[in-house]
């Protein structure tokens, strides 16, 4: 029964395992908030109130009055009524929002005239909740990144990453209302593939242009580009682990108990395989969580490519209940000859300046040695690859990607190169100019975490991946780790108790014959045999 797994989750905890604790906070938090919303009206309120419901479970022993999951209702219901007695609602998000940020110097610049502030409001109320949420706490309440990650209960940098998305998605939604200071502003995303052929291997990665601008890490190459989203960039390193778990140690599609997974669904797909590199690129291996494990990973790397682990130590190694599954993808590649340094220049519709190499009319021709043409069918659609001593490839597609995958929008590249008929070799009139690229990232998959997986006692504690890749006049190099730690809880292994003991059919029939020949249902004791 589910108040029988919730206690021995409970019970875990108390007896010092956290992750005990982690799936019972998510496997509630978002159905106590939603509760506690319909009371107080107030999403910003109903997240503090959710936290301070968890808080109060953490600091005062639950006793076995009720089920677990009444008792977090009825703190719940005490909490939000307790509020709504004590203080005076605080004013909605959108008005706040308009008030507090005047001086800031985003979007709102543009709007002057008072007549469209109900526009405005009606624009920010469109808004997904999350974007709200976070900029509100981020922007009005004036909390830090990490403050506002704790209370969303969200990593930093997925913070930082909504509120700059909130506000692309506000211009695209005022854009479609009409004000037409907006359709002034025009993106164009590079996107950088970078493509390795040593036995089809094929890495795609996108730019990121602005230091202080991160790029999102997704984990499937079936993901969608939109211009909601900042510099997004795939790498299939995570890839490689979720096949081995589903493959040796799961046994088929991973699912989760609570609710359907986009991000599972699309792994569970299998994509992208060690099929797709050459063995001499990549590590990978699994096994229980012990200190042995980790020194035989970093023997491994250490051996192979010469690297440290920035996430090994993140593991709980020495859990009997821990099992890791772990992937290192390292590449570096020359190109044939050094491009020359260009002067520095703006990209898209920011005034900062960002480093370019390339090509020019007062270039050495050495580099063109570089460059094929794939297609040109005019300045905003083209493509070439940058050749290397390596044999790997660079592609750059002149492309915004809206609306399309990078299997897409790759195929896509494909098609218009092969119906190409246009001079393919680098020309002496003709121009490069390539930006300097340079990404570290790193990022945990929190929707695939603390969720126990369909038929089994397996649960993922934490999916991990990171990104360094960096792309110069010289060439370019990409590294990435990825990480799944999952635990085989004793929860998920529930006794079964087969006692017939209430209401039961019982059939008879002879082996290999399809119908019964005698069927008897017993559902009081008039016919059951007495001590």
């Amino acid at each position: 029964m589910e108040n029988d797994v919730d206690i021995k989750l409970y019970n875990q905890y108390i007896n010092g395992k956290k992750e005990a604790f982690e799936t019972l906070y998510k496997k509630y938090k978002n159905k106590i908030q939603y509760f506690i919303y319909n009371i107080v009206k107030d999403h910003q309120k109903s997240e503090d109130i959710t936290q301070e419901v968890f808080i109060y479970i953490l600091q005062n022993k639950f006793k076995k009055q009720c089920s677990f999951k009444c008792y977090l209702y009825t703190i719940a219901k005490s909490r939000a009524l307790n509020y709504i007695k004590s203080e005076k609602r605080k004013t909605q998000i959108a008005e706040q929002y308009l008030k507090e940020n005047e001086e800031e110097q985003d979007i709102l610049e543009l709007i002057e005239k008072q007549e469209n502030k109900e526009k405005i409001l009606q624009a920010i109320n469109l808004l997904d909740d999350k974007y709200k949420n976070a900029i509100y706490l981020v922007k009005i309440e004036g909390m830090t990144y990490k403050e506002t990650a704790e209370i969303l209960g969200q990593t930093t940098q997925n913070i930082k990453n909504l509120v700059y998305r909130g506000k692309k998605e506000l211009r695209n939604i005022l854009i479609k209302k009409g004000f037409d200071e907006m359709n002034k502003i025009s993106k164009i995303l590079i996107i950088i593939i970078c493509t390795s052929l040593i036995l089809s291997g094929i890495v795609y990665a996108t730019t990121k242009i602005y230091e202080g601008i991160k790029a999102k890490m997704t984990p499937t190459y079936t993901s969608k580009i939109s211009s909601i989203d900042t510099n997004k960039i795939w790498i299939g390193t995570f890839n490689l682990v979720w096949n081995d778990f589903m493959n040796d140690i799961i046994g088929g599609k991973i699912e989760f108990e609570d609710g359907y997974s986009e991000l599972a669904e699309e792994l569970n797909k299998q994509t992208f395989t060690v099929s797709e590199l050459s063995e001499k690129s990549y590590y990978k291996i699994h096994g229980q969580s012990t200190l042995k494990l980790k020194e035989q990973i970093e023997k491994g790397i250490k051996e192979k490519f010469n690297e440290n682990s920035k996430i090994l130590d993140k593991v709980d190694w020495g859990n009997p209940d821990s099992y890791t599954l772990y992937a290192m993808l390292k590449k570096e590649f020359n190109y044939l000859e050094k491009f020359p340094t260009l002067p520095n220049s703006t990209f898209g519709n920011s005034d900062e300046k960002v480093k370019y190499f390339g090509i020019d009319s007062g270039t050495k021709d050495d580099a063109k040695i570089n460059v094929e043409v794939l297609f040109y069918n005019s300045k905003q659609d083209f493509a070439i690859k940058l050749k290397t001593k390596e044999g790997e490839e660079a592609i750059l597609y002149k492309s915004t990607g809206e609306g399309k995958s990078f299997e897409e929008n790759y195929t896509e590249l494909l098609e218009k190169q092969n119906s190409y008929k246009g001079e393919t070799t680098f020309q002496k009139n003709d121009r490069i100019k390539i930006p300097y690229i340079k990404v570290n990232e790193e990022i945990n998959y929190d929707e695939l975490c603390g969720r126990m997986i369909k038929g089994t006692s397996w649960y993922i504690r934490q999916a991990l991946q990171t990104v360094d890749f960096e792309l110069n006049n010289y060439g370019g190099s990409v590294k990435s780790e990825a990480l799944i730690e999952a635990l085989k809880s004793s929860i998920g292994q529930i006794e079964r108790d087969f006692s017939f003991d209430s209401d039961f059919l019982l059939f008879l029939k002879e082996e290999q014959k399809e119908k019964p020949y005698f069927a008897l249902k017993v559902d009081n004791t008039d016919i059951l045999v007495s001590e």
